[in-house]
């Protein structure tokens, strides 16, 4: 599944849902393994002094 990770402020791509997927994680096997969940945390872009990023979460065991 695509999720974006980065929206330009200009012409309210945010809230039109086109942006692009540019922050993204690499791990080694044995980490890859150790990995719950990850998810594009899009209600934190939301925030106060919003960024053009939403951070990506990625939960271990």
């Amino acid at each position: 599944m695509h999720q974006d990770t980065f929206w330009d402020y200009r012409a309210g791509m945010f809230h039109k849902n086109m942006g692009m997927r540019i922050d993204l994680f690499y791990a080694g096997e044995a980490v890859a393994r150790r990995v719950r969940s990850a998810y594009v945390d899009r209600e934190a872009r939301k925030g106060k002094g919003p960024s053009d990023h939403a951070p990506v979460v990625v939960d271990l065991d």
